[in-house]
C-alpha cells in the first residue's frame, strides 16, 4: 500500500464511509490526504531514520530490523484525511458563535477545542498508529509531546 489517491479509494471501498468518500471530488481528496500526511508523518515513530537527510520518516531501523512505511501508518493517513474532509464540510454547514466549547442535541454531543490548541489526531488514526509511535507519546495533549 502507498500514499496515493488510488490506494485511498481502494481502502475506502470496504469502509462504512464508502458512499461519503466517493461523493468527494478527487482534488479535495488529494488535498485532505496531503494535509493528513503532513500531520501523521511528523509524529515520533519508533526507531531511527536511515539517513538524517531523508524527507520521510520511513524507512527506519528498529531493533536491527528495517521498517518500511507500515500499512497501518498509511491507513491512519487515509482515516485522518476522511476526518479532515468531514470537519471541513461540517464547518461550512454550521456557524458557531465565538466561545462555544460544546453542543448537545438529544443524546449526541460535540465538544469544540480552544482555537489556540494544536491539531489533535483522531481516535481511529491513533488506533492504527499506536504500535509505531514511541511509547509515552500523548496524542491528546494540546501539543504533541512525550510524557514521562
Amino acid at each position: 500500500m502507498e500514499i496515493s489517491l488510488e490506494c485511498a479509494n481502494a481502502y475506502f471501498a470496504n469502509h462504512l464511509d464508502f458512499d461519503y468518500w466517493n461523493s468527494i471530488t478527487d482534488n479535495k481528496k488529494i488535498a485532505a490526504i496531503n494535509m493528513a500526511k503532513n500531520y501523521i508523518l511528523r509524529l515520533p515513530y519508533i526507531g531511527q531514520v536511515l539517513n538524517a537527510e531523508q524527507e520521510m520518516p520511513f524507512p527506519r531501523v528498529y531493533c536491527a530490523r528495517l521498517i518500511t512505511m507500515p500499512d497501518d501508518v498509511i491507513k491512519a493517513i487515509f482515516e485522518e484525511a476522511l476526518i479532515l474532509i468531514k470537519l471541513k464540510d461540517w464547518e461550512q454547514d454550521v456557524v458557531l458563535p465565538d466561545g462555544i466549547q460544546s453542543m448537545s442535541l438529544g443524546s449526541a454531543s460535540i465538544s469544540f477545542k480552544d482555537s489556540s490548541r494544536k491539531y489533535e489526531i483522531s481516535q481511529k488514526s491513533q488506533m492504527f498508529l499506536e504500535p509505531w509511535i514511541k511509547k509515552g507519546f500523548d496524542f491528546s495533549s494540546s501539543a504533541f509531546s512525550e510524557v514521562y
